[in-house]
């Protein structure tokens, strides 16, 4: 009964012809679409949508993988969870292990030693399957991470895959089972689709909850990605129905889902609410392509996914997928200029190594007798003539590229003929005060040819910010850890306050270095992400719900120090504030908000306190991205940007029309506009901004001479 019901709506293999290979030509070609703009995200951010080529790969795998299981239950009677999990590793494990084994070992030699031991570690979770909750306890935003990004992040899609299909096909027999027993073909085709419904609905609704509690851990959860691969199970129950449909009407339904997946890329962006209900677009009009071309003998006027090459790019798009991102992150790393020709070369390498990775490993595994144990042993198998092309192609391509590489390289300097700098004073610098000494610190990094040895070394740099950051939470001060978050004698005459976000945060050692012996006791009010200003902001550039918390904060914070009536209040914020304003103003217009609201903000402080605002340093390129065993000083050097003035300008004025004080930081920093990433033997930043706690603690004597010419009593 199991197999004479089932057989009737369990889908067929293959629709059409794709080389023999059984499988539908419009699938493989919507696989090389998802792949293709996918890869443009990550390397040239565009279209700003190119990431729901994710979700239809969701969609797909649903569809394929339930069908697959569908077609063995009306064969049988029963599905084989140990052949489906044999057939899974061979389609899977190979091929990632590949990747992971090789990107683990290009980050020992193309990253510094902190970068390359978080690569390791994100490369171990990535092989258990685990990569997703790994990058969602570390809080790692998709879109723009705050530290270097891995370039193994991508692997969090495999395993929310795998993850699913660790419960699926248990989930489905179940529903079969179920369905089995009404005895009816078509009651027991809705019950089956009924159940997917129901998961489908409580998945899309965890993920509607979670994607504005916690959009990070949602656009990482199995849980709230359930339900992409789930409308793609739905899709293998409703089959059957497909062939009712006439060929016009298909053409109409096949484009409207090419259509919406189209219209998704541009419409839906990082700052959208994903993954629902935004994802709704990308994941239904996925949806409706398919379903056209199920059951069908032709495909609907889809040859743009139905041509050769469209087929060969689905063939391979699991082993592009699996190295483009480490290619793009490692070309990143070693090649500072993006240009037309960087993007090509990229593009080049990754459709090379991944199509002698999927000729060479992922096929072969695929279609052997590993794990079969009914199969002949594979020693009794001769090596294909096209395995042996392809390998002696791969080892002629090694060969030319490795030759090319040797004839290009420049002669090589002797060792004893390197002249590192000697800091020297400019002759507008007096090297004999703390900035004038720093400024020909800063002068001799710039002009550095050779790393320094650092001291720390350059590990994880997260390892470096200032303790205040995680020291009692003072990253976020409120009412239950401001006790905690007070620095110098209890006994201290004198009371200072710092406020703002983490970039206040990361200047409390040389704040507390600079007026603690002047007897001041310092007592910090920030909170991450929160400005000074009084204006509506986005905790994240990528968020689409206002920073309430911070809101609420600013006014606590603001009651707060009323009570103290401080000494002095000393205020910095992030430049990056800007880029995050819930109007969306630019230019002028979000010069202008802000300097209303700092004004506000200022207004708000006890008139009697001595204010003095602190303007952000400038920043430099990230350390852990760019200092390499093969890079040089100057790749790590940054420099102003628009928003850095724009902020400067628009404190200063607002500081000083209220007769406050403005202290401009960019020459501790930066020399003619170019910031570099360390002084001496020292980071600067422990990220792309926020200093290390050793240069904040070191930047003490620089502070406290600029109080001293403010005017701050006691120094």
């Amino acid at each position: 009964m199991a197999t004479s019901i089932l057989s009737k709506f369990a889908p067929k293999k293959s629709f059409g012809k794709s080389g023999g290979s059984g499988l539908r030509p419009d699938i493989q070609g919507l696989r090389a679409f998802a792949v293709t703009v996918v890869i443009l995200d990550h390397m040239v951010g565009w279209p700003s949508g190119g990431f729901v080529g994710v979700d239809i790969f969701f969609v797909i795998s649903g569809f394929v993988i339930t069908a697959s299981l569908l077609r063995e239950h009306a064969k049988t009677g029963h599905i084989s969870f140990t052949g489906f999990y044999r057939r899974r590793i061979k389609r899977i494990l190979p091929a990632s292990t590949l990747t992971l084994l090789i990107t683990v070992a290009a980050a020992y030699f193309l990253f510094g030693q902190g970068r390359f031991l978080s690569t390791a570690f994100d490369g171990l979770w990535a092989f258990l399957f685990s990569a997703n909750w790994n990058f969602a306890a570390a809080g790692t935003d998709y879109f723009q991470a705050a530290g270097p990004v891995s370039p193994l992040q991508h692997f969090w899609s495999l395993a929310v895959e795998e993850q699913f299909y660790f419960v699926w096909p248990w989930l489905l027999l179940g529903i079969l089972l179920l369905a089995v027993r009404t005895g009816r073909e078509d009651y027991a085709r809705k019950m089956g689709a009924l159940g997917i419904v129901i998961i489908c609905a409580a998945s899309f609704a965890w993920a509607m909850l979670e994607s504005t509690s916690a959009p990070t851990s949602a656009y990482f959860s199995t849980i709230s990605r359930a339900w992409e691969l789930g409308v793609g199970a739905l899709l293998a129950f409703l089959a059957p129905y497909a062939s009712r449909i006439p060929f016009t009407a298909r053409r109409f339904v096949a484009w409207t889902g090419l259509i919406g997946m189209l219209a998704s890329l541009f419409i839906i962006s990082s700052k959208s609410v994903f993954p629902a209900p935004t994802g709704l677009l990308p994941v239904l009009s996925a949806a409706l392509f398919i379903f056209a071309g199920t059951a069908a003998s032709e495909h609907p006027g889809l040859q743009p996914f139905t041509n050769p090459v469209s087929r060969y790019l689905g063939d391979i798009s699991y082993s592009l997928y699996l190295w483009h991102f480490p290619v793009i992150i490692f070309a990143e790393s070693l090649v500072p200029e993006r240009n037309l020709a960087f993007y090509l070369s990229v593009a080049a390498i990754i459709l090379a190594v991944s199509a002698y990775a999927y000729h060479l490993v992922e096929d072969p595994i695929r279609k052997s007798t590993w794990l079969d144990p009914k199969a002949r042993v594979r020693d009794k198998q001769p090596m294909r003539d096209s395995y042996k092309l392809t390998a002696l192609s791969l080892l002629a391509v090694t060969s030319l590229a490795v030759s090319g590489l040797a004839l290009s390289q420049p002669a090589q300097v002797p060792e004893a003929s390197i002249t590192l700098p000697v800091p020297t004073a400019s002759e507008n610098v007096d090297a004999s005060t703390a900035a004038g000494a720093l400024a020909v610190e800063i002068r001799a990094a710039l002009t550095a040819t050779e790393w320094p040895a650092f001291d720390p070394p350059i590990g994880n740099m997260a390892n470096q910010r200032v303790p205040q950051w995680t020291e009692n939470g003072c990253l976020d001060v409120t009412a239950g850890n401001l006790d905690k978050c007070v620095y110098g004698s209890a006994d201290a005459a004198k009371t200072a306050v710092v406020m703002g976000d983490s970039i206040a945060t990361s200047w409390l050692p040389a704040v507390i270095g600079a007026l603690e012996p002047a007897g001041y006791r310092i007592q910090a009010l920030t909170k991450q992400a929160c400005p000074v200003a009084w204006a509506k902001v986005f905790p994240s550039q990528n968020s689409s719900t206002p920073y309430d918390a911070c809101t609420a904060h600013q006014a606590w914070a603001a009651e707060t120090v009323k009570g103290m009536n401080p000494d002095l209040i000393i205020l910095s914020d992030s430049a990056l504030s800007l880029k995050r304003l819930v109007s969306n103003a630019e230019g002028p217009a979000a010069g202008d908000e802000w300097s209303t609201a700092y004004g506000a903000a200022l207004d708000s402080l006890p008139p009697s306190s001595q204010v003095i605002t602190l303007v952000t340093p400038p920043g430099a390129k990230n350390m852990q991205e760019c200092y390499t065993p093969l890079s040089s000083p100057s790749d790590c050097s940054g420099s102003i940007t628009r928003e850095w003035e724009t902020l400067k300008t628009t404190e200063a004025a607002a500081t000083t029309a209220k007769g406050k004080t403005f202290i401009d930081t960019k020459d501790w920093f930066c020399l003619e506009g170019t910031c570099p990433s360390f002084a001496g033997n020292r980071a600067i930043y422990a990220d792309a901004g926020h200093l290390t706690g050793i240069f904040s603690a070191e930047l003490a004597p620089v502070v406290a001479e600029a109080f001293t010419k403010a005017g701050v009593p006691g120094l």
